[in-house]
């Protein structure tokens, strides 16, 4: 016996809608044409599937089986579709990655764009979020490709796992701040105030644990929970210029408002203060020439950062006149 799965979706909208005219209208169908690709699939798996209620349809308990089967019958083709299209070059399909915060800002965002540009048939989803979501998302196949912290991946078998090159963080603060008067500056004296920040992974979360004034440290992760918890750079950044908070970034993320001179650099370069993330993605599902094009764009682009960085020798920050280290925050 063979299967339309044509006649199942027809099947699931009508048991959504439980009502003949409104399920051919989202069909775009006649509600005769309905009636006969239902009868058609009930004669061939020779049961009876739905009902006629005063409430509308209902499916019977051979229909409900249907359901819930041909749903996951629905979905399957789908992705195996996807995947075809997918393997057969960047003519077609949709790539689904997931980056964290900061390898979204530094390189992924420019890596897709330029994938964008050389095949505008690829469709390209670009999910931003916390590594640990990325993560599960692609473990559960929800996602082609992650970019996210390696620390807390690295010992997991179902994963591949490519590091790309850690590149110097910085923590940093408003032009004017208390902090910068500081002849000689300790962790410890930092973390008197507001510290804005994502979740610092375990591999430097004790450090904030033991002196931060306010965070806690996540019981079920090991992460740091800081004071004031954001999910992207740029909202970091907003925080720290308009208050006395501290924030933590990749230096490289900070260029422009270091040369103007609205944030400043604090003399601090703890071991763990670099990022560390990298690809990872499904050992059993190899990435599709798609999936490949684009870790090659993100390596090249990574490599260039790597080149600016090397440019810059000297990471403290550059000396203020007195009344911008006077200067007061400014005020939303």
């Amino acid at each position: 016996m063979v299967i339309d799965l044509r006649l199942i979706q027809h099947a699931l909208t009508l048991a959504r809608h439980r009502n003949y005219a409104r399920a051919a209208e989202a069909l775009h169908l006649s509600q005769p044409a309905l009636s006969r690709s239902i009868s058609g699939l009930e004669a061939a798996l020779g049961v009876r599937l739905f009902n006629r209620t005063r409430q509308g349809v209902a499916p019977t308990a051979f229909g409900e089986r249907l359901l819930a089967r041909g749903l996951e019958l629905l979905t399957d083709a789908a992705e195996l579709e996807r995947e075809l299209k997918l393997m057969q070059g960047l003519k077609a399909g949709v790539l689904r990655i997931g980056a964290g915060p900061y390898p979204a800002e530094l390189s992924v965002g420019t890596a897709v764009g330029r994938l964008a540009g050389r095949y505008p048939q690829v469709r390209i989803e670009v999910h931003t979020a916390d590594w640990r979501v990325v993560r599960e998302r692609v473990l559960g196949a929800e996602l082609d490709l992650g970019v996210i912290e390696l620390s807390t991946s690295d010992q997991d078998p179902r994963l591949v796992i490519e590091p790309l090159p850690q590149h110097p963080g910085a923590l940093f603060c408003r032009a004017g701040h208390p902090l910068l008067k500081e002849k000689s500056l300790t962790l410890e004296d930092l973390l008197k105030f507001p510290f804005v920040a994502g979740g610092i992974p375990p591999r430097a979360a004790e450090a904030f644990n033991r002196l931060a004034k306010a965070g806690v440290i996540d019981p079920g992760t090991g992460d740091y929970l800081p004071a004031v918890r954001v999910d992207t750079m740029g909202l970091t950044k907003s925080v720290v210029l308009l208050s006395d908070a501290v924030g933590i970034g990749p230096r490289k993320l900070l260029e422009n408002e270091l040369q103007a001179r609205q944030l400043a650099v604090l003399p601090l370069h703890p071991p763990w203060l670099h990022t560390n993330y990298g690809f990872v993605h499904l050992r059993e599902r190899a990435p599709a020439p798609a999936v490949q094009a684009l870790m090659s764009e993100i390596r090249a682009i990574e490599a260039q950062i790597v080149k600016s960085e090397s440019r810059v020798t000297d990471l403290r920050p550059r000396r203020l006149r007195s009344s911008a280290l006077s200067a007061p925050p400014a005020r939303g």
